[in-house]
């Protein structure tokens, strides 16, 4: 019996939510709801964790997430986008996730967004400005940054930089982790960069384990 469950896959998807149904109906109705708006089930046909679909609905629920976001990266490793917006997804090479894959999504909060600008500040600089620059030596006079050049300079720094970054699909964000088991997909859970990795392998340990046994396969000491 024991060796069957540890071989077995644990459902745990139907006893969390049948737990939230007889304990609080009303968040039950919300995850419901929540999963109908994404689709998650049509896109994924079940090939994510419990820990992944209540790290999306409990995200959204304190507006900390862009869903749609993710789900475009989502779709994206699932051949129903074209185009990726962020950087391409890697696979961890390190215990204690070795073996395990990330992919960003475009993290449209504030912190995000100075994040992005300031990487794209590092490879682009200013272009307006450079060209300003380039202008005034041309010309042999010196010039002043005006008040009408502020606009164009803002937009070249926020929009303009961030453009440059998503056309290069070097645009950075917060991550999503997944599987790949026999050349197909398995999500695990949502994960922020400053999280620490023996956490988020915890995380992982305590249910997404148990509802896909190959991760013991790929997980190093996986109990």
């Amino acid at each position: 019996m024991d060796s069957a469950c540890k071989i077995n896959p644990i459902d745990l998807k139907s006893s969390i939510l049948k737990s939230f149904q007889e304990k609080d109906p009303e968040i039950y109705s919300k995850i419901i709801n929540f999963k109908n708006l994404l689709r998650i089930d049509e896109i994924l046909d079940g090939r994510y964790s419990m820990s992944f679909l209540l790290d999306l609905f409990f995200a959204f629920e304190n507006n900390s997430i862009n869903i749609d976001s993710v789900m475009h990266e989502v779709k994206f490793l699932e051949g129903k986008e074209s185009e990726s917006k962020t950087k391409a997804h890697s696979q961890f090479r390190h215990p204690p996730l070795k073996g395990l894959w990330h992919k960003h999504y475009f993290d449209t909060s504030i912190p995000g967004l100075v994040k992005n600008v300031q990487n794209a500040l590092k490879n682009y600089s200013i272009p307006y400005f450079d060209q300003k620059i380039i202008e005034a030596k041309e010309s042999g006079e010196e010039q002043y940054v005006t008040a009408e050049d502020i606009p164009c300079i803002v937009n070249d720094v926020v929009t303009g930089n961030l453009k440059r970054r998503r056309e290069e699909q070097k645009i950075t964000g917060e991550w999503f982790i997944y599987a790949v088991h026999e050349n197909i997909n398995y999500y695990l859970c949502l994960a922020k960069h400053q999280e620490e990795d023996e956490l988020i392998r915890k995380k992982i340990d305590s249910s997404c384990i148990h509802e896909f046994p190959f991760l013991k396969e790929i997980l190093p000491n996986a109990d």
